[in-house]
């Protein structure tokens, strides 16, 4: 009987230790079930956030484009995307000649924009545009003859000085 007590005892300790470790197992499959489901949060975010960045950087790149194409039609667009300065000095020559010469250099395909100073000791253009300096020089030459290659005092990139004679 005793032998028959200590059997039933250990089937019933085995019965309640396969019980204890499905609880165990329900448990883990549970947390498991857990981490993924956060996982997948976690991934779908990420996914949402870099669309959302991608979508920002198409919005940007598209606005730049339309830009470009709108500055193209008052054809004032930079062709390679540099733009530069050139200071232009004038030595001599009256308002009048000044700003005739600056209308000339505003009629100029590669200027974007110019602005002019006059003083009686000397005068100063300063011009925004795209190319080189000496382009800028050749440009202007064609539409005045008020700077020719006779009265050029100084050029080098960014400057240009002559004397009105």
């Amino acid at each position: 009987m005793k032998t028959l007590t200590a059997l039933f005892a250990l089937l019933f300790l085995c019965v309640l230790t396969v019980k204890a470790q499905n609880a165990v197992d329900n448990s883990v499959n549970k947390a498991n079930n857990s981490v993924n489901s956060a996982n997948a949060s976690v991934n779908n975010a990420t996914a949402a956030g870099t669309n959302a960045v991608n979508t920002a950087a198409n919005t940007a790149s598209q606005a730049k484009n339309l830009a470009g194409q709108v500055g193209s039609l008052f054809g004032k667009k930079p062709a390679d995307g540099t733009v530069n300065t050139t200071t232009i000095t004038v030595k001599g020559g009256k308002f009048s000649d000044l700003k005739k010469l600056n209308e000339s250099i505003l009629t100029c395909s590669n200027v974007q924009d110019s602005k002019m100073k006059f003083s009686a000791d000397g005068s100063t253009i300063t011009v925004t545009h795209t190319g080189s300096t000496s382009k800028l020089l050749k440009a202007i030459q064609k539409k005045t003859t008020v700077i020719n290659d006779d009265n050029i005092d100084n050029l080098d990139e960014g400057v240009i000085a002559f004397t009105v004679k």
